[in-house]
């Protein structure tokens, strides 16, 4: 999990209600809607479950420490999408006693290695890396008006970029798999075999090359420039839960409203609602 500091979240909470008009806009579908889409959810049904389910959502002192403003950041998102979330007044330990003290349905913290939801009474956990993949591979599906047949070049074979994959062949797509370390790649394919048949699935080792023909990417890097602004395509259409992004400011003008990349709503809002499972 990528480690977000203060400048990468400052301006989340302001924004939600501009971001919610700009998914709309790109994609047909507002954050909640996108975040159902990703687990085969109605919204509807959703909607009504939502502002009865409580989420305490703990600061954790461990490691690096707390992020300012991350806690109440995930609050914000929860609360935009109409849970009953607040953040705990206790980090640590007695956040969790107290979310089991209070009855809540569910807690979200983070400490260096892991972003997790966890369903108190169900026991599902929620991860963010998995989640982050797997709607960031909805958004994708939903802004190309179905990905099915086609398919979508992932850079960045890590832990998001692997969840984004494995949703992708889910949703009958192919997948060209990039990652700056070939090893990762190729481990990777071999783990999705489960998932779909080896045609599906390929590597690509040259990343420009790639870039110059591939129409649908998922761009899943820790790294800035993985996208050079001449390779941007006028059909080109990219999905992108890596942070840093790996595009331009003047790559993401030519993109306009075939992009979408956020730090961490998108990811938040996928987690709650798979913890209504």
């Amino acid at each position: 999990m990528t480690r977000l500091n203060k400048s990468d979240i400052r301006h989340i909470s302001s924004g939600l209600e501009e971001y919610n008009r700009e998914l709309q806009t790109k994609t047909g579908r507002t954050l909640l809607g996108i975040a159902c889409h990703a687990y085969g959810k109605n919204e509807i049904q959703v909607k009504h479950r939502i502002n009865s389910f409580s989420i305490h959502v703990i600061p954790v002192t461990a490691g690096q420490g707390i992020i300012t403003d991350f806690s109440e950041t995930v609050t914000a998102i929860l609360q935009f999408l109409g849970f009953n979330a607040l953040t705990s007044d206790n980090p640590d330990t007695s956040g969790i006693a107290h979310a089991f003290e209070s009855k809540a349905d569910a807690v979200m913290m983070a400490d260096d290695k892991r972003f997790v939801g966890i369903n108190l009474n169900t026991r599902v956990v929620a991860d963010n890396s998995e989640a982050t993949g797997r709607v960031f591979a909805s958004v994708l599906d939903l802004m190309a008006g179905g990905i099915k047949d086609h398919e979508v070049l992932v850079l960045g074979c890590g832990l998001v970029g692997a969840a984004a994959a494995r949703t992708l062949l889910f949703l009958n797509s192919r997948v060209a798999l990039y990652d700056v370390y070939p090893p990762i790649a190729h481990s990777l394919k071999e783990s999705l075999s489960v998932y779909a048949t080896f045609d599906r699935i390929r590597i690509e080792t040259d990343v420009n090359r790639a870039l110059s023909k591939d129409q649908y990417i998922i761009e899943a890097t820790p790294a800035a420039g993985t996208i050079p602004d001449e390779l941007i395509s006028d059909t080109m259409v990219v999905a992108a839960p890596g942070v840093p992004l790996g595009i331009s400011k003047i790559g993401c003008q030519i993109l306009k409203n075939r992009l979408v990349h956020d730090k961490l709503a998108l990811g938040t809002a996928a987690m709650a609602v798979s913890l209504l499972s």
